[in-house]
């Protein structure tokens, strides 16, 4: 009887080592997926950066085409005479 107790009590301590164990092994799993989600969000956002960077580059360094604009001074309206000292 003695015997038939421990070996209940050592499959039932085996049964929670190995739950115990697959739920590390997919806490694990979660967070190796996690870890290559964020790598590839990272590397989204570099890329997107890095062409929207180009762009404006692009955008600032493109010359006109034509004729550059000249604007004319404004006139100038004559002084009127002041009050003499």
């Amino acid at each position: 009887m003695g015997s038939k107790l421990s070996r209940e009590k050592q499959d039932l301590m085996e049964t929670s080592l190995r739950n115990v164990r697959a739920l590390v092994e997919q806490e694990e799993a979660e967070d190796a997926a996690r870890k290559r989600t964020q790598k590839w969000a990272i590397a989204a956002i570099v890329a997107v950066s890095l062409i929207l960077v180009a762009m404006i580059a692009l955008v600032v360094s493109k010359k006109s085409s034509g004729p550059p604009m000249v604007i004319a001074p404004e006139k100038t309206m004559p002084a009127r005479p002041g009050p003499s000292n």
